[in-house]
């Protein structure tokens, strides 16, 4: 078993490093849909590096945390920040419409593609207040979605 965390500033740079390395980690262990994994993680880092510029004026000083977790069965990929988290709503549509209905929708696409692409989606409200979008792809092949709030 592999882990790690990385601890970024939410800029444009940070989003390229994690790209970067979600293929990387991709390529290396085998994830077969590779393509999809890492847009999956570009999601949700674009989603909590904007969560994090919107809620903070010093959005430079602030940071997210990207954690992933290799196992011989698949690969966890955790995002933290903080943000106020996925408002009711958005989660709601999630569980009503398909990634189809939204393809020319201005925003919302990112957390249906996560939950069409990835084997497994939970959301959690951390005690000190961060919010997380956790996802998990099974290596070697790719299954059906599941989310957990």
């Amino acid at each position: 078993m592999y882990e790690m965390t990385i601890q970024c500033v939410a800029t444009e740079e940070a989003i390229d490093f994690c790209d970067l390395l979600a293929e990387q980690i991709a390529r290396f262990f085998s994830v077969q849909d590779c393509d999809m994994f890492v847009l999956s993680v570009h999601e949700a880092v674009i989603n909590s590096v904007e969560a994090i510029k919107t809620l903070r004026k010093d959005a430079a000083k602030k940071t997210f945390l990207l954690s992933l977790r290799v196992t011989k069965e698949d690969v966890t990929v955790t995002v933290v920040d903080e943000g106020d988290g996925i408002p009711s709503k958005q989660l709601e549509r999630m569980g009503e419409e398909s990634l189809e209905d939204l393809l020319l929708a201005e925003s919302g696409r990112g957390l249906l593609l996560i939950k069409e692409v990835m084997d497994e989606i939970w959301l959690e409200r951390q005690e000190n207040g961060k919010c997380a979008i956790a996802m998990r792809m099974r290596r070697g092949r790719n299954g059906s979605s599941d989310i957990h709030s």
